[in-house]
């Protein structure tokens, strides 16, 4: 039963361990997203280490480690953010990045100086008053366990704040960079970086698991042998995102560069209203949304204008990114495929390769967006009604 336990305590930190140490050691050198995601796990395993050592009951190690333990919970969400980061925003690593890490490195170094003027006995009060009880020492508490217990709760409110603004922030940039590639790609499968919102769920339950921790005190969780419905919630999130990050490929980069394709020959059009004809007689006569790769930049030459002008067309008179627009006209070409298809049985991946789509989730979920069926039920009733 005990070594049942020690497995799973330390299950999180396996886990975030080997899937950086993947990261950093076979990373290619322009896959710096993936590298940053290598240290973010790192930390995090520094982190569930801690926490393995303290449910172990190893308190004297864990007192020698616990400025590590706080420098690497308060530098968690920052290495998320630059995780974010380099993935939706920055090519290269910035030297702001420096900056975020800054109350982390200030307040272990802060902790870790106190800590060498603290004997034994403050120790043992500081483990027993703040670490077990979550509460501040009493009155009669010598100065030095006052000022550990200060800079210990005064951590716990960083990273409260961290929690929040990085969070924020995250779904900020994941929500810009979603606008930016619906308005330059029609087909978005293989460019959405589906993986954040699982690694944003990790980190609201990491969060609220230390908010819990802040009100309760560790001690609570071993008492309630609760420990194993964290470890192995966060076992099982970390193997995940480990997984999909492994998978990762479409960054920023790629976006940048396809912007860059397009070189600003036009000047902005004068009759917008002339435009948008011109836009919509292409679209139906030619049906280049018929090609799975179609982007923005394919269009715009063709109407002799840039694709900024041309985005925001599509944005203002249709009420819709380009990516919504094109699959508007490859739902309407599926659906005329559908009524013609009165005797043969085709499938839908038939139906959505012919309509240009470039996968059949993706045209599933665009089919029920727009026509508020499911494509299979528009199918089915098309054949009932002939």
């Amino acid at each position: 039963m005990q070594l049942f336990r020690d497995i799973i305590i330390l299950t999180p930190f396996y886990i975030s361990f080997l899937w950086g140490l993947i990261f950093i050691v076979n990373t290619a050198s322009d896959n710096k997203p993936r590298y940053a995601l290598g240290i973010f796990m790192l930390t995090a395993s520094i982190v569930y280490f801690t926490h393995a050592a303290f449910f172990k009951h190893y308190y004297d190690f864990y007192l020698k480690i616990d400025g590590l333990y706080m420098f690497a919970s308060l530098s968690v969400y920052p290495l998320y953010f630059i995780y974010i980061s380099l993935l939706t925003r920055d090519k290269d690593f910035k030297s702001h990045y420096l900056w975020h890490l800054a109350p982390a490195v200030i307040l272990a170094i802060l902790f870790e100086v106190l800590s060498a003027f603290a004997t034994p006995e403050a120790r043992d009060i500081y483990l027993k008053d703040v670490l077990f009880q979550n509460t501040f020492p009493s009155g009669g508490s010598p100065l030095i366990v006052s000022l550990l217990a200060s800079v210990f709760f005064f951590s716990r409110v960083v990273f409260g704040l961290q929690t929040i603004a990085y969070l924020v922030l995250g779904v900020y940039f994941i929500k810009k960079y979603n606008e930016r590639i619906a308005n330059f790609y029609a087909n978005l499968s293989d460019k959405k970086i589906v993986w954040l919102e699982l690694l944003n769920i990790t980190l609201i339950v990491a969060a609220v698991s230390s908010f819990l921790l802040n009100i309760v005190g560790r001690h609570f969780f071993e008492e309630e042998n609760l420990l194993y419905i964290p470890s192995v919630i966060f076992s099982i999130l970390l193997f995940i995102i480990g997984l999909l990050g492994n998978k990762q490929k479409q960054t920023i980069v790629e976006v940048q560069e396809d912007e860059i394709s397009d070189i600003d020959l036009y000047e902005k059009p004068e009759n917008q209203n002339l435009l948008k004809e011109k836009l919509v007689a292409f679209m139906e006569k030619e049906k280049p949304f018929l090609n799975p790769n179609f982007r923005i930049t394919d269009l715009s030459p063709k109407l002799f204008t840039n694709r900024t002008y041309l985005s925001h067309l599509i944005n203002t008179e249709f009420k819709m990114s380009f990516s919504d627009f094109v699959n508007r006209y490859r739902i309407q070409h599926a659906k005329t495929l559908m009524d013609k298809d009165m005797e043969s049985n085709y499938s839908l991946n038939y139906f959505s390769e012919q309509s240009g789509f470039g996968s059949v989730s993706s045209f599933i979920r665009a089919f029920k967006q727009v026509e508020g069926v499911t494509a299979g039920t528009y199918h089915k009733q098309t054949k009932i009604a002939s």
